[in-house]
């Protein structure tokens, strides 16, 4: 049977399943009138479970962040305050993607520090179209926050009941559904310093409409303007460093004036050569002739933001609600990027060629040297060629501009029918275009434009080639600083514009029908059951010069693919006994689902619970469940293609026939580094200009099969009948991973080959004939194994402070101890904890040990004071990390261990009026000014231009924010 037979034959099962429950729902309580009992308070539908029950009585531990800790909290962009709590890592936020190609800005979550990919967020319990290109991330950018109700953060496996993609549990978004009147919010805000201004608007309306106000609608619009960071605007990340280098001593090579080798035809250096600011020819390359980068680069990406709601139900009788929820949003931004580093191995694809010694722009100087060194008769010293390094800035800005658009609908029907069953079933439709733009290099011209000689008959400069110059080349001058014609870079630069292109398509189907069934001494048991059919499309479409590697851009292919997946669950809560001497309650809970993907073929999942309470004060509750993740879209389909890898070493640099390191012996016998013994006495490296070449093939397979996880959560929940207010959780979660999709790190490749000799790993090394790494391949293969546990604390206790007449103080706490956060990246490989690790590459997110959120409100009479306090405990930036026996140990073994850091953010809120038809708040976050800890260039958890972990700390310094919300 063909994938397309067999995707047509799901679609069509999907479609007649939910059509049949629909149908059922509807039927059934056509046949009942009772009037719908609109009295919710008892029982809702909380997250990790689609059975209405108390949420006191929740089997899995909840994290909930309601609309008045949102609107406390004076964020703009929901993620800030996601953040902040200890259940959730550090995925793409504006601070930590700018140096990207796409995605600029982009707000994804990650729990358990397990990636955006392994995080399902819901809108309303359903799910959103992904906010990258062949992912299932959700983009938080997309949902305002002034329309939040209030946010639900599962822990663990919960596949049995919402799919794939939950192993690390579920961030759900309940979104207010019924509004009445007009409210209007204004708020702007910026840092001590007078930088980084955001401002933000929003309108939000709703009303009764229809016969007998059986309609509700509700409309909100929303407007963001985040001006951005640069980097030369903090001193911290003023200037370049590297390791305990700052200033002109660390700037970048990769100078505009440009910096030039000549070589001989023995492949050596006949002296180096560079310009100062009068463009005269200086010998060597001086400290203070490099360029600082962070001049331009950004500590965090201008996003602007537009975000329309428009929202309708209607009570078409007393048990059917009808309902549509429109979103759409608009997103655009900008990074902040230094001007591309240009060199003559990029230029020329290869190590020996540069630029011609016959160009005709070489300074006269230089031109006598090379004739003095082609004359001398020694055909070694002969002068063949010039490479170089420089940067483009005559040339092209690599800054990118964004634009996001994502459109989302989701519609159907809900309601009750028979005595207390309730129904859904709904068609949710999502859409995500994101054009990412920007200037880069024609390589083929740039070619042309550097063989550049002098024409007699013009007297002019020309390009050598006539059939450049019939395509209309210009000549272009590298030397020295502002000597690029402007012609000559709109040439170098023609049909250079580099664009990347995602759509992303969601359509998801889903009926779902919950009740109970009565008559059993213990309690009704509850059950749930549907289906759902999804499929998912995406798209990456690249500039055809990119596509093949022709512009300053690593090469990257197209990505194209799809897939869909129909589904049955079901799920029930079984009371077993109650209101007994030696039991209050003990019930245990169960749920299946049975996948059938189009890729990867029948998938299992399912969870078993158990709850205890001894007394009515005290629950006990325990759940272990089997979820899984399907590969996504790029993991499957993402075409091999090639790129430069940063940051690699090769431990056989600096070999000789005699050297004892630990693998000289395994490093000479590679016969091309033999070779380079032979020749040169040793394998040499110019650092880190050799190092910069290193790139490696990468994509994606088709043959992957499904992540598997085995999760559990044991706890406690505690609600003293004699303490009002008061409530108390602990509980103890495990996550662990099978067959984790992943790859070899580059890194590891290259030192288990020289230890091992494994075929596994030295398949994926290739060496130039001069004994250097060509390249290093990281294909995607299900060889991973991943394994988090801790323990989560929830406190919280709301009571009348006493202080004053009609006071309220409310006091919560979420705190996390981090036990495991390890992985294995092969079989047979070492456990790599990364608890008390920062996140960096090849790493899971940032392990801290201790994490937690402190948020109290004290309010009284018209007024209300809020502290929010985030506790981030000490950790390193590579555990175990010695630096003795290099220059400044001491102070670079300092810099590794990053202390614990506090974050203390205020808001003071006036209200006015009895329905509060008026409030004005204002707020200051980072209130004690807690300035990043210096993680520079060189350390593995860096963010470049940042000279820290941006994402994990606070990039911006004290900030102030003023509000007004009014209401009509």
């Amino acid at each position: 049977m063909t994938n397309r037979t067999h995707s047509t034959r799901r679609w069509l099962i999907g479609a007649s399943a939910t059509a049949l429950l629909a149908a059922f729902a509807a039927t059934a309580q056509a046949q009942d009138t009772a009037p719908l009992d609109t009295d919710d308070s008892e029982e809702i539908v909380v997250t990790g479970s689609r059975i209405a029950r108390p949420d006191v009585t929740a089997n899995v531990p909840i994290a909930v962040v309601g609309s008045e800790a949102v609107d406390q909290s004076g964020v703009t962009n929901i993620q800030d305050l996601l953040n902040e709590l200890p259940q959730l890592g550090i995925a793409s936020t504006r601070t930590n993607s700018n140096f990207s190609y796409t995605g600029n800005g982009i707000s994804t979550l990650s729990l358990r520090n397990l990636g955006p990919n392994r995080t399902l967020t819901l809108i309303n319990g359903r799910r959103a179209v992904a906010g990258t290109a062949g992912s299932s991330a959700v983009d938080v950018n997309n949902i305002s926050p002034t329309l939040i109700e209030r946010v639900e953060i599962i822990t663990g496996g919960a596949s049995a009941v919402y799919g794939s993609g939950a192993i690390a549990g579920v961030v759900n978004f309940i979104m207010k559904d019924k509004f009445e009147g007009l409210q209007v919010n204004l708020q702007t805000g910026l840092t001590e310093q007078g930088d980084a201004p955001k401002h933000v608007a929003s309108i939000t309306g709703g009303t009764r409409w229809g016969k007998d106000d059986r309609g509700q609608a509700l409309f909100s619009i929303s407007y963001e303007d985040d001006r951005g960071l640069r980097s030369r605007d903090r001193d911290l990340s003023a200037q370049d460093r590297f390791l305990a280098t700052v200033g002109p001593v660390a700037y970048s090579s990769f100078a505009p004036q440009g910096r030039f080798d000549l070589i001989t035809r023995a492949g050596t250096s006949a002296g180096i050569f560079t310009f100062d600011t009068s463009n005269n020819v200086v010998n060597g390359f001086p400290t203070g002739y490099g360029y600082n980068r962070n001049n331009d680069s950004g500590l965090s990406v201008p996003v602007e933001r537009y975000l329309g709601t428009f929202n309708l139900s209607y009570d078409v009788t007393d048990k059917i609600e009808a309902f549509v929820e429109t979103t759409y949003a608009k997103t655009e931004t900008r990074n902040y990027w230094s001007p591309y580093s240009i060199d003559s191995f990029q230029a020329y694809r290869n190590l020996t060629d540069g630029i011609p010694i016959t160009n005709a722009f070489i300074p006269a100087s230089i031109q006598a040297r090379i004739a003095a060194a082609n004359s001398d008769g020694i055909a070694s010293n002969d002068i063949v060629t010039l490479t170089f390094r420089s940067r483009a800035v005559d040339i092209f800005s690599r800054e990118n501009v964004g634009k996001r658009e994502t459109w989302r609908v989701a519609t159907g029907f809900k309601g009750e029918f028979g005595d207390g069953w309730r129904y859904d079933a709904s068609y949710v439709y999502g859409k995500l275009d994101d054009l990412t733009t920007g200037s880069d290099i024609n390589y083929l011209n740039y070619q042309r434009a550097l063989d550049a000689v002098y024409d007699p008959v013009s007297n002019k400069i020309i390009c050598r080639s006539a059939e450049a110059r019939a395509d209309g080349c210009v000549p272009i001058n590298m030397f020295g600083y502002h000597n690029v014609d402007p012609a000559a870079a709109a040439y170098v630069t023609r049909d250079g514009e580099r664009y990347n292109h995602v759509i992303n398509e969601q359509h998801v189907f889903a009926a779902n029908v919950s009740g109970s069934i009565g008559g059993f001494e213990a309690g009704d048991i509850g059950v749930a059951f549907g289906t759902e059919y999804r499929k998912e499309s995406s798209s990456s479409d690249w500039d055809a010069r990119t596509n093949a590697g022709l512009n300053s851009t690593s090469q990257a292919p197209d990505i194209t693919g799809s897939y869909d997946v129909l589904e049955f669950y079901a799920e029930a809560d079984v009371p077993i006994l109650a209101e007994q001497s030696w039991a209050h309650y003990l019930g245990v809970t169960g749920a299946v689902r049975y996948s059938d993907y189009s890729t990867i073929g029948e998938v299992f999942s399912w969870n078993a619970g158990i709850e205890y309470a001894p007394i009515e004060d005290l629950r006990f509750r325990a759940v272990y469940a089997r979820a899984n993740r399907a590969p996504t879209i790029a993991e499957l389909y993402a075409p091999q293609g090639f790129a430069n890898i940063s940051g690699l070493t090769d431990p056989c640099a600096g070999v000789t026939a005699t050297s004892t390191r630990a693998l000289d012996a395994a490093c000479r016998a590679i016969p091309s580094v033999a070779q380079a013994i032979s020749t040169f006495g040793a394998l040499n490296y110019e650092i880190p200009f050799d190092y910069n070449t290193i790139g490696g093939f990468s994509g994606g397979n088709p043959n992957l099969e499904e992540e598997t996880a085995d999760t559990l959560t044991v706890g406690a929940v505690f609600t003293p009948s004699s303490l009002k207010g008061f409530s108390a959780s602990i509980d103890y979660f495990q996550i662990d991973i099978d067959n984790a999709i992943g790859t070899i790190p580059p890194q590891l490749s290259i030192t288990q080959c020289l230890q091992t000799g494994d075929p596994a790993f030295c398949n994926n090394v290739r060496r130039f004939s001069s004994g250097k790494i060509d390249d290093v391949d990281t294909f995607l293969s299900n060889v991973a194994s991943i394994k988090t546990s801790g323990v989560d604390l929830n406190l919280r206790y709301a009571t009348e402070a006493g202080l004053l007449d009609g006071d309220w103080l409310d006091v919560s706490l979420l705190y996390t101890y981090l036990i495991s956060l390890e992985q294995v990246s092969y079989p047979g490989a070492a456990v790599d904890e990364n608890v008390g690790e920062l996140a960096a590459a090849g790493r899971l997110g940032s392990g801290y040990e201790h994490k937690a959120s402190l948020h109290v409100t004290y309010s009284f009479d018209a007024w209300t004071f809020a502290l929010t306090t985030t506790y981030q405990g000490p950790i390193e930036d590579t555990l175990d990390k010695d630096y003795t026996g290099q220059a400044d140990a001491a102070y670079l073994n300092d810099l590794n261990d990053v202390p614990a850091f506090i974050y203390n953010d205020i808001q003071v809120r006036w209200a006015s009026g009895e329905d509060r038809e008026v409030e004005i708040y204002a707020g200051i976050d980072n209130l004690f000014d807690k300035q990043p800890p210096l993680i520079p260039a060189g350390f593995a958890a860096t963010t470049t231009g940042a000279e820290t972990a941006a994402g994990n700390y606070d990039v911006f310094g004290r900030r102030f924010y003023l509000g007004v919300t009014t209401r009509f």
